[in-house]
């Protein structure tokens, strides 16, 4: 399965691009009032995939939810 990139899909290769899909986010929020972001997926949209702990699950809901007002909770 192959992902194409859109005004309302961000890919990025790992959660270590947090900070750049939380731009992301915003854009998409402030645009269209939703949007998706998958991690695990390269910019090409080729599968790479990640394995993430519970900790990392939380990490990125929390950093996500802290870095947008007004607030969002995102379904992780």
């Amino acid at each position: 399965m192959r992902f194409i990139e859109s005004e309302t899909l961000e890919l990025k290769k790992s959660t270590s691009e947090l900070k750049e899909a939380v731009i992301s986010i915003v854009a998409m929020l402030n645009k269209h009032s939703s949007g998706k972001l998958i991690f695990g997926i390269s910019p090409k949209g080729e599968v790479l995939g990640q394995d993430v702990s519970e900790k990392t699950i939380r990490t990125v809901s929390q950093k996500i939810a802290n870095s947008i007002e007004p607030k969002i909770y995102p379904e992780v």
